[in-house]
């Protein structure tokens, strides 16, 4: 988001103080608070309509029995970058409904509407320990999207990012909730973990997902464009080594690149 000037800036957001109590802009060092919300606030300046998306950070603390949820956005304002805080607030002593909200927001990438990397790291590791002494395999999808940065160039990166949350919503369409999970990794980098699922099964999965994104019409500023993704496929059981996230990562990055290497729109085995 970017603004001539704070004044700017403050009568915008006035829009989401209904939804968030507290809203904050700091400046780049995060040393100087430049605004924080209050309920007689009156801006004069018409406010100014946000398109696009924009990365945000999550953070969660707790204040004299209140839950804070931090939502970070960074902003310009007259060329300078600045940082703007949505903060929701919860009573820890009145139940968990607000809890659990907030922690939804947490593990949830605000782009993709997919679980983010701190699923990942919370995730994985259970799944694999409770796989692994079920004695069942565990199998994993890794694709990401095929000349993504020529997209991001050519269009932009508000185009860019309208691509990717229209991939998640067919990896949405297609990995069933009871089967597992996917998540955006970092980037154009998405991690589907299907617990128990065989490798057949998983090589199926990832071959509908290739063609349903093969298939899709993507338009940009009513252009058509043809967007492919690549597919790396790995079943592992408690014989495989594998324990970690960092080690699934790893594995599965190799498998990417073989599909690349073949040609890209490709599921490497």
């Amino acid at each position: 988001m970017i603004f001539d000037s704070l004044t700017q800036a403050v009568a915008s957001i006035g829009m989401l103080q209904k939804y968030y109590p507290v809203t904050r802009i700091w400046d780049g060092s995060h040393k100087q608070m430049l605004y924080e919300s209050e309920e007689t606030d009156n801006p004069k300046e018409a406010p100014v309509s946000f398109e696009g998306f924009h990365e945000a950070t999550f953070s969660i603390r707790e204040n004299d029995g209140l839950l804070e949820i931090v939502t970070s956005i960074p902003i310009t304002i007259g060329g300078q970058t600045c940082c703007l805080e949505l903060i929701h607030l919860g009573d820890m002593r009145t139940g968990s409904t607000s809890l659990e909200h907030m922690q939804k927001l947490a593990i949830t990438d605000p782009l993709t509407n997919l679980y983010n990397r701190r699923y990942i790291d919370e995730q994985l590791p259970i799944d694999l320990e409770r796989t692994f002494r079920n004695s069942d395999p565990i199998s994993f999808i890794y694709a990401d999207i095929d000349f993504f940065k020529k997209v991001n160039d050519q269009y932009g990166h508000i185009a860019g990012d309208h691509i990717l949350k229209q991939i998640a919503c067919v990896f949405l369409r297609h990995i069933r909730k009871k089967d597992g999970w996917v998540a955006r990794y970092g980037g154009d980098e998405l991690l589907v973990c299907l617990p128990e699922l065989s490798r057949n099964t998983v090589v199926k999965i990832a071959n509908r997902l290739r063609h349903s994104v093969e298939s899709k019409r993507f338009y940009i500023n009513d252009i058509h464009i043809k967007i492919t993704c690549s597919f790396g496929v790995q079943t592992i059981d408690k014989t495989s080594g594998v324990h970690t996230v960092d080690q699934v990562v790893e594995l599965m990055d190799k498998k990417l690149y073989q599909a690349k290497k073949k040609g890209r729109n490709k599921v490497a085995l």
